[in-house]
């Protein structure tokens, strides 16, 4: 959860931008999430698709892989960890569901930052498809290590947001339990799923640069 909320909070433009870009992306997601499950259940079929007009060329597109799996994932883990912070107890529905809303872009903003990131380290931006184990646990090292500071700076020094007494705390680096396993289990799902549903790339293909 990485947001800031200011005590007197009113929806405004931006506000309303994340809105429609969520309702965006979430339209989109379930979408893509419909392809993919008729393209796993669909038989194979006799006739070769030829090498250059793959059928779901969307599924080489690593960034769009990403979004589309992470979207629900970060989701349902903002839904069920809200509770565990002080907004849950201060805010109306209004507030809330905006907060859900914004924390989640906000952590899908993250994971590709930090898939970009990992991409120019090993100069390759379908990395998931190979040296997975390194790549994967830089990657997710990379999201954990980010969480850890964000927790420890707006929690603990800044005040913008508070852990309710449900919270279970980490010793030692002192930060809350659920953002902590959010970056340690859902990177690691995220890649499994890319790799499960991704399609070939050809080497002249511009999906490759």
């Amino acid at each position: 959860m990485d947001t800031f909320f200011l005590s007197s909070w009113q929806l405004g433009i931006l506000e309303w931008l994340e809105l429609g870009l969520f309702i965006l992306l979430g339209a989109t997601t379930l979408r893509l999430l419909a392809k993919c499950r008729r393209i796993h259940n669909s038989p194979v079929s006799a006739i070769p698709v030829p090498p250059r007009l793959p059928q779901h060329k969307w599924l080489s597109v690593p960034e769009l892989q990403l979004l589309m799996f992470s979207l629900p994932l970060e989701l349902l883990w903002e839904v069920a960890q809200y509770p565990l912070y002080t907004v849950w107890q201060k805010g109306d529905w209004s507030y809330i569901l905006y907060g859900l809303v914004h924390c989640t872009l906000g952590d899908l903003l993250i994971l590709l930052v930090i898939y970009w990131g990992v991409a120019l380290l090993s100069q390759d931006r379908h990395w998931y498809r190979s040296d997975f184990l390194v790549n994967g646990v830089l990657f997710t090292l990379l999201g954990l290590g980010y969480t850890i500071y964000s927790e420890l700076v707006n929690v603990n020094i800044k005040g913008n947001w508070a852990y309710s007494e449900l919270m279970p705390i980490i010793p030692v680096i002192n930060i809350g339990g659920t953002p902590f396993l959010q970056w340690v289990l859902i990177p690691p799902v995220i890649l499994w799923l890319m790799r499960l549903f991704s399609v070939p790339v050809m080497k002249d293909s511009p999906m490759t640069q």
